[in-house]
């Protein structure tokens, strides 16, 4: 689905312009202070970041943007590009760059020296399109920007966003309403601040969002604010009238035609539960590509359309499995949802909080056993959740990305926020069974197999679908050497690929040379062949939570015949740990000249808030401690 947005880049290079005495704009002046304050390790601060937007009678809306920038490190030097999206309904009115080097050269940019691309990195046939300005941008540079826009949106929305990756030193933002208009304002992820005017807003010293490694996206932490413009008697936007918008727009686009008919009764013909043929057709059959002109953006293409020419994009699949399920007599409903998890806040109603659709199917609770990603509806009952674009998901399942979120159900009473679920750890597997030998000269070799199934079996597949067999086998052999010091994989067999309903199934022969250490007189051997389980001591001064890659259970089983000149002196100790977040158990036996290691790992959330740091880091040292402990023989 499309979303406006206005984004920094780092990807063109364009010729500067010498400044004439009066062509830089006093409000830049205005915006530099005597002295910076501290930006920490920024790249980067805002000096500036001002949005005025006026709305006429007739809903349209005329923005002008001002950004004013002090670079501060090489990285900084991305400030110096500015994109700005435009398309059919979105009128780009201005856009003009300056700069200020260090020496106190004065640039100006026009926007004859701007280039024009295309939005997005994916087929796409799109009316959006953007220009790319850039300006010089040394360290100590100064750096600003100004562009206008003109739009009639859909729905008489906008949000200010004035958090940023860097500090911000002042945001402002004014708004100019018709006579007798109103407005209404949601503060998200950042304290309500009182307008020094009518209209007008600014904030001085807005921190940034700080880089921290697996923190949740900057989309869930920035502060920003979602403004409804209010005609006459008018009311802010509720979540069912945005799901009445939709619905007006998808729902006509699913009549069916007689090619569609002629096929849904092929596909269904001979199979006693014809919503999986179905799904399968619409997930597997119809290429992803989104043709989006104009209201395309946010209308699906008309079924008919999209079974013929076998593509589409989210919506359009979503189109096409209803009209086909409707031919069954089955019902679907569209349910919208943002591919970043937690970016959905649901005290603001809007259509901008998603950018893509998947389905919902009502199915008996006796068939809802057999599938994870079920929700409970008060009215519809159990809804089955599928997104026909995920190729790599099993039917019945949900792509990480969406579990633990919130979409807004489509329905004929308009629509609601639903809680999508979280798959159990049991749904996401590895399973490891390693059989090895150690020779007289520390040489470890011998067989392993790896069953993968839910996300890890997704995760894996995606890394190795687009490859030939050499580099699937240099591929494994990577993930090898972080649990090796040396080693080799051969005759790699990979079975059930393509085939996301089955587990993933990968064996290969393993050969690790000088994997045994000697010490003395003595020899020592890790039990814990492959895999790290411990995510990370987590910074207890961090300031956001920790996300993981989702609940998940691993297995292993490893037995390692050893010499028979050896006799052990030491095992391991047993390791077993639980919290309601993660769960640990190892132990390591020595019977019959063979070292046997078993353990299971279980991590039950996508979310570690920073109250369980303190837990988890006990764990993760327990877990790093056995990892690294070896069996001790003589």
């Amino acid at each position: 689905m499309r979303f406006a947005s206005v984004v920094l880049l780092a990807l063109l290079s364009a010729p500067s312009a010498f400044a004439g005495r009066n062509d830089l704009p006093p409000w830049i002046r205005a915006a530099i202070p005597a002295e910076l304050p501290p930006a920490g390790e920024a790249n980067a601060m805002v000096l500036l970041n001002e949005t005025m937007l006026q709305v006429t009678g007739t809903g349209e809306i005329t923005t002008r943007h001002r950004r004013v920038v002090k670079v501060l490190t090489s990285a900084g030097r991305d400030e110096g590009y500015l994109a700005v999206s435009f398309d059919n309904d979105t009128k780009l009115g201005s856009l003009n760059g300056w700069s200020i080097d260090p020496a106190g050269h004065e640039y100006v940019m026009r926007e004859r020296d701007a280039v024009e691309t295309t939005v997005g990195d994916y087929e796409l046939y799109t009316d959006a399109r953007m220009k790319v300005l850039k300006v010089p941008a040394d360290i100590g540079s100064i750096v600003a920007f100004e562009y206008t826009r003109n739009e009639r949106p859909h729905l008489l929305q906008s949000t200010w966003y004035f958090q940023e990756n860097v500090p911000v030193l002042r945001a402002r933002y004014e708004m100019v309403l018709p006579a007798g208009w109103s407005y209404d304002a949601k503060w998200l992820n950042y304290a309500a601040v009182e307008p020094v005017a009518p209209g007008t807003w600014e904030i001085r010293s807005v921190p940034a969002v700080l880089d921290e490694p697996r923190r949740p996206s900057t989309l869930t932490l920035a502060g920003r604010v979602g403004f409804n413009f209010l005609g006459p008697n008018a009311k802010a936007l509720a979540w069912p009238d945005v799901a009445r918008w939709f619905s007006a727009l998808a729902i006509p686009q699913g009549a069916p035609t007689s090619q569609l008919q002629t096929k849904v009764r092929e596909l269904t013909k001979d199979d006693d539960e014809p919503m999986i043929p179905l799904a399968r057709f619409a997930q597997r059959d119809v290429r992803y590509v989104a043709v989006e002109i104009g209201i395309g953006g946010y209308q699906p293409h008309a079924a008919g359309e999209i079974f013929t020419n076998r593509f589409g994009d989210c919506k359009d699949k979503a189109t096409l499995l209803r009209t086909m399920l409707k031919e069954v007599g089955m019902d679907a409903y569209y349910v919208l949802v943002h591919a970043t998890r937690g970016v959905t806040d649901p005290t603001f109603p809007t259509i901008g909080a998603f950018n893509h659709v998947i389905s919902a199917i009502p199915i008996s609770a006796e068939k809802a056993k057999s599938y994870k990603s079920v929700v409970d509806h008060p009215k519809l009952g159990k809804l089955l959740l599928f997104d026909p674009t995920s190729t790599l998901t099993p039917f019945g399942q949900l792509p990480d990305s969406l579990q633990a979120s919130r979409g807004l159900l489509v329905t004929a009473d308009g629509g609601e926020l639903i809680d999508l679920p979280t798959h159990a750890a049991e749904v996401n597997q590895l399973n490891r069974v390693a059989k090895l030998e150690l020779d007289a000269k520390g040489t470890l070799s011998g067989t392993v197999e790896e069953v993968r199934s839910g996300n890890m079996a997704a995760i894996m597949r995606a890394q190795l679908q687009s490859l030939n067999a050499a580099e699937r086998v240099r591929t494994i052999e990577s993930g090898l050497a972080s649990h090796l010091a040396s080693s080799t994989a051969e005759d790699v067999t990979i079975e059930f690929l393509d085939e996301p309903e089955s587990d993933l199934v990968i064996r290969y022969r393993l050969v690790a040379p000088s994997y045994a250490k000697r010490v003395a007189d003595m020899t020592l051997v890790r039990p814990r062949v492959l895999g790290a389980k411990a995510e990370t001591i987590l910074d207890a001064k961090r300031a956001y939570a920790y996300e993981t890659d989702g609940p998940s259970l691993h297995n292993d089983e490893v037995e390692i015949r050893m010499p028979a000149t050896v006799k052990l002196d030491e095992l391991p100790a047993k390791v077993d740990v639980k919290t309601p977040l993660v769960q640990y158990a190892s132990a390591s036996t020595f019977t019959d000249g063979v070292l046997r290691y078993h353990r299971r790992y279980a991590l039950q959330t996508f979310t570690i808030p920073r109250e369980s740091f303190v837990e988890l880091n006990g764990v993760w040292k327990q877990i790093l401690a056995d990892e690294r402990a070896s069996a001790v023989f003589k």
